[in-house]
């Protein structure tokens, strides 16, 4: 990645939205965002309009919150895309099906930076609702030799934001092949439902929320971001190939551990540009929790 150029930034002109405190349960889903809907992202399974979780929608479609892992300076920290899927009759249960099987596919990922934990055999037996909980049956998931103690509690988390947000529930039990089970893979005491971590221990403290990795947006669009950031200030740089066309910091509306967000009004030129929002290391002055994704301007 390129240094920081050492010179002022130019702060821009925003609209901040209203803070959202460290989530704990799923509604609002962290940073209370909708789906991305000013840009159309790849392939057949680009976001379109959102629905509240739990809601059905029309067409037997949604646009669900999937949940992912990123690589923060070596360990994985939660990231989230918004994926146009298929969700049956739109129940809770068919929705957290459709969102925790795109999830455990990491290939999925719009962001090639972007990844799950889960075992490449973990698959959906089923899902069901009682209550407060929603119990997630899983195949092929007992072994995962690819995760370490926090990678799998990680990869637990990845499954219960995104259960949470698909079906409104906030606690997730999970089973393995039809019956509940003590642990995952000696790291994870699972004899009683999982709940979402506090965000600042398991997001990413940077995310890029819109536009999403392949989107093609007009020339006229708006950066949505959020962050846990000291000062409330993060760090933004955009890319035409070598070149860097913009660059600033964008003040959110709240600062860490709570979640601010910011919606910047952006106008750019067609061509393909990489978009990239990062924080400054106090220490080194090095880039730290970056997320960046590549859109087309058209």
């Amino acid at each position: 990645m390129s240094a920081l150029r050492l010179r002022v930034l130019v702060p821009l002109a925003l609209v901040a939205l209203s803070a959202a405190c460290t989530p704990t349960t799923p509604s609002p889903d962290p940073t209370g965002s909708a789906a991305p809907s000013g840009s159309t992202a790849p392939a057949t399974t680009a976001p379109g309009a959102t629905t509240e979780p739990g809601g059905p929608t029309a067409g037997a479609s949604g646009a669900l919150a999937i949940y992912y892992l990123a690589n923060d300076r070596g360990d994985p920290k939660l990231v989230r895309e918004f994926h146009k899927l298929p969700v049956g009759d739109g129940s809770p249960a068919a929705r957290t099906r459709a969102a925790v099987t795109e999830m455990l596919d990491g290939r999925t990922a719009y962001d090639p930076d972007y990844a799950s934990l889960w075992p490449a055999s973990a698959r959906v037996r089923g899902v069901s609702v009682s209550g407060d909980t929603v119990t997630v049956d899983l195949s092929g998931a007992a072994v995962n030799g690819e995760a370490g103690s926090f990678g799998a509690n990680q990869a637990v988390q990845q499954l219960v934001w995104t259960a949470t947000a698909a079906s409104g529930k906030p606690a997730v039990r999970i089973h393995l092949d039809g019956r509940q089970v003590d642990e995952l893979w000696g790291h994870v005491d699972t004899r009683d439902p999982q709940r979402r971590a506090p965000a600042v221990d398991v997001l990413l403290p940077v995310w890029l929320i819109d536009p999403q990795h392949g989107a093609t947006v007009p020339r006229d669009f708006t950066l949505h971001v959020a962050g846990m950031v000291f000062e409330a200030t993060m760090n933004y740089e955009i890319r035409k190939g070598t070149t860097v066309v913009k660059e600033g910091f964008i003040t959110l509306s709240a600062g860490g551990p709570a979640q601010g967000e910011a919606k910047v009004p952006m106008s750019l030129t067609p061509g393909t540009y990489v978009i990239e929002v990062f924080d400054i290391s106090e220490n080194d002055s090095s880039r730290m929790f970056v997320d960046n994704h590549t859109v087309t301007v058209k």
